[in-house]
C-alpha cells in the first residue's frame, strides 16, 4: 500500500519567490518519496521567515488542516531549516507536531527528526543551532537587512540622499 504524505516548503525572502527555492525543495521531496514508494498528495509553500511560529504561517496551518482531514501523518521537508531557522521555534514546533502524532522527515537526512535517542536529539538541536547561526550571519552581511536589524535592536538609522 502506498503511503500518502505532504511536502512543506518555505523561503524567507520575497526576492527568492521567483528563484528556484520552491522547485528545488519540491524536487528533493518528490525524489525522496518516490524512492520510498510514497505519494506526495499535496504541497504547501510559505514565504515567511524561518523564525516565525508555525501556527502563524498561513500555508502551514492549511497543511495541518489538510492532513487532519485526509488522515495524513507524515510531513516531508527539504531540510531542517525549512521547518525553522531558530532553535527555540524548531524545538517547540517539533514537540508540538510529534505530540499531535505527526512524523517529520528531513529528506536530506531522514533520521534528523525521527531519531529520539539522546544523540539524535543532540544532532537535531545542533542542526537547528547551525541554521540559526547561518541566518544571523547572512542578515549581518546583507546591507538591505541592516535598517530592519537596526530598528529591531532599537537603533535608528537616518539616510540622507544627495543628488549628484
Amino acid at each position: 500500500m502506498c503511503k500518502n504524505v505532504v511536502g512543506y516548503y518555505r523561503t524567507s525572502s520575497t526576492t527568492n519567490v521567483k528563484g528556484d527555492s520552491r522547485t528545488r525543495q519540491s524536487l528533493s521531496v518528490k525524489t525522496y518519496s518516490k524512492k520510498k514508494g510514497w505519494d506526495v498528495v499535496n504541497e504547501f509553500y510559505d514565504v515567511i521567515s524561518g523564525t516565525t511560529n508555525i501556527l502563524e504561517r498561513e500555508e502551514f496551518v492549511k497543511m495541518l488542516s489538510f492532513c487532519e482531514n485526509n488522515s495524513i501523518d507524515t510531513i516531508l521537508f527539504d531540510g531542517t531549516d525549512r521547518l525553522s531557522r531558530d532553535l527555540v521555534v524548531s524545538e517547540l514546533s517539533y514537540e508540538y507536531l510529534t505530540k499531535l502524532g505527526y512524523t517529520l522527515i528531513n529528506v536530506r537526512n531522514s533520521k534528523t527528526f525521527t531519531d529520539t535517542s539522546s544523540t539524535g536529539i543532540l544532532v537535531r538541536q545542533l542542526l537547528s543551532t547551525i541554521s540559526s547561526f547561518e541566518k544571523n550571519n547572512l542578515v549581518s552581511k546583507c546591507p538591505s537587512c541592516w535598517p530592519k536589524k537596526c530598528f529591531s535592536e532599537g537603533l535608528f538609522v537616518v539616510a540622507i540622499l544627495v543628488d549628484s
